[in-house]
């Protein structure tokens, strides 16, 4: 498959995102710090539970936007009717879901409306990827059935 000038783009995008995501790994509690308001209290302070969390779904994405790139790469390198691509959904719609349930323990104790909404959003797109993962799934089928046919 060729692939076109947007994919490129989101390509370098996702790449770029992926780079400075690791690179700011290591700086967390300082970036935390850095863009917080005035009335929250700093990172360390917060206790050892909430920090675990952050850096979870910190690393959760990271694992999500290296699936998407890799995902990409076998998309426009390969067939787009493959296993690796209904695996690599499944995995993302299971991080998605993990998401979901540490945003909504956090709501639990630190309720606010965009702890919900982001819950919402994470489950969403969890049932969303399962779901393509499904579809893509049932086209490697039924190529597969052509393939024999022909």
């Amino acid at each position: 498959m060729k692939k076109s000038f947007i994919a490129r783009i989101i390509s370098i995008i996702l790449v770029i995102i992926f780079i400075v995501g690791i690179s700011c790994l290591f700086f967390i509690p300082q970036l935390y710090d850095l863009f917080k308001d005035k009335s929250i209290v700093t990172f360390n302070t917060h206790s050892m539970l909430y920090r675990l969390a952050f850096f979870t779904c910190y690393v959760l994405c990271l694992i999500i936007v290296y699936k998407l790139i890799s995902l990409f790469n076998v998309i426009y390198k390969k067939s787009p009717f493959r296993k690796e691509i209904e695996n690599s959904l499944k995995v993302m719609a299971v991080i998605f879901m993990i998401l979901f349930i540490i945003v909504i323990v956090k709501a639990v104790f630190i309720p606010t409306l965009l702890s919900f909404v982001v819950a919402l959003l994470c489950f969403l797109i969890s049932l969303s990827f399962y779901l393509l993962a499904e579809v893509i799934k049932a086209a490697i089928k039924y190529k597969n059935e052509v393939d024999l046919t022909v």
